[in-house]
């Protein structure tokens, strides 16, 4: 643990230290956005980015206390691993359809045909919305994770994400008003009838929801498809043990992700003296808490820089942040990778057609710009 002047905050790298910073209260999630707003001087932000100082502030990953917990009380069962059983056959369908199309083409690249179409497709059916939105989906998920994922973002960024969370709120005021009058059986219909001791939730609360889902469940999944199939494609021997049944199939891509780390870091802000290590820091300073760094701590991972099917790591990993704001989705995100992977290369033979890959510039989630690809047919 130690103070970085580069980074303008403390960097926590130990697993004992990551996961307790996850769990104390001291360390608040809000107020994360104000730094990401520094491109546009405070005074003219009302004017040009209304929607993203009105709504990121209010999001659930970015709030505390009461509020954050009357949120995750709402939605949680919406996200339960039944639930989630209960989307693999349309996630099953959905695999199968593009890993058709990747083997007619030959070559391709993996992001383009396989990885931002999956996740954005199981969003759609999540929410009940049409799959025609699976394009602007996905460009509102780049808009938003490359200004509020990136160290020190434009201010072009900033206004292409303001105005795809305007373009979100137009779709997402209509789908409501829509499920107000016709009940479905989707997301979007629970979260609007969601009700907790007598409360529901504001049509601000379900928007902000709405934009973490697109965020957070496209991205953030398109990250880890990509960088898990490069793992596995690399690894063969541990491939072979992870489709044999090494390990349960979540179990099996908590290892997976834990290796890739796509998930580097989340920030809080300490609301009060806080004391790690025998150092304190002061109120109103940021701390980093470096998940990439605590799943390759060897106090906790034998042999940490390996992929190893069979570890037993499920409770052990901080991908998903363990503690408070424990990721909602990590059954989707881990389902979704699963079903992918062994589809996949019970289909086919999977090559990779270059060795660099290039990394996209994101400090927070790690992803690829591209993998090409060879898939020949088994």
């Amino acid at each position: 643990m130690f103070w970085s002047a580069q980074q303008g905050g403390w960097l926590f790298t130990r697993h004992a230290d990551v996961a307790a910073g996850f769990s104390d209260k001291r360390l608040s999630a809000h107020r994360l956005h104000v730094a990401q707003f520094r491109a546009i001087p405070e005074a003219q932000r009302a004017a040009e980015i209304p929607n993203l100082i009105r709504y990121i502030p209010n999001w659930i990953i970015n709030i505390d206390d009461e509020q954050h917990q009357r949120l995750r009380r709402l939605v949680i069962k919406a996200f339960s691993r039944k639930v989630v059983e209960s989307l693999r056959p349309s996630v099953e369908l959905a695999c199968d359809q593009l890993i058709a199309n990747a083997l007619a083409k030959g070559e391709c690249d993996f992001i383009e045909e396989i990885g931002f179409p999956l996740p954005a497709s199981v969003i759609c059916n999540l929410l009940g919305v049409p799959q025609r939105y699976m394009d602007p989906l996905r460009r509102w998920a780049v808009d938003m994770t490359s200004a509020l994922a990136s160290a020190h973002p434009s201010r072009e960024l900033l206004l292409n994400a303001e105005r795809s969370v305007k373009e979100m709120n137009e779709l997402f005021f209509d789908e409501f008003a829509k499920r107000r009058r016709n009940p479905g059986n989707d997301l979007l219909t629970a979260l609007v009838s969601a009700q907790d001791e007598g409360q529901s939730l504001t049509d601000e609360e379900l928007l902000g929801l709405c934009h973490v889902l697109i965020v957070a469940g496209h991205d953030t999944t398109a990250n880890s498809l990509g960088l898990g199939l490069v793992a596995l494609v690399r690894n063969p021997e541990q491939r072979q043990r992870y489709l044999g049944g090494a390990m349960e199939g979540l179990a099996a891509i908590s290892e997976l992700l834990r290796y890739v780390a796509m998930s580097s870091t989340q920030i809080r802000i300490s609301r009060a003296p806080v004391e790690y290590s025998g150092k304190t820091i002061p109120p109103g300073q940021v701390v980093f808490l470096m998940i990439a760094a605590a799943n390759r701590d060897p106090q906790v991972f034998e042999n940490p820089n390996a992929l190893q099917f069979g570890r037993p790591n499920i409770e052990s990993s901080c991908t998903f942040a363990p503690g408070l704001h424990h990721c909602l989705g990590h059954f989707l995100a881990r389902m979704e990778l699963d079903v992918l992977y062994r589809k996949l290369f019970a289909r086919a033979k999977v090559e990779l057609t270059r060795d660099k890959l290039q990394f996209t510039a994101n400090y927070a989630f790690r992803g690829l710009e591209s993998i090409p690809m060879r898939l020949q047919a088994l």
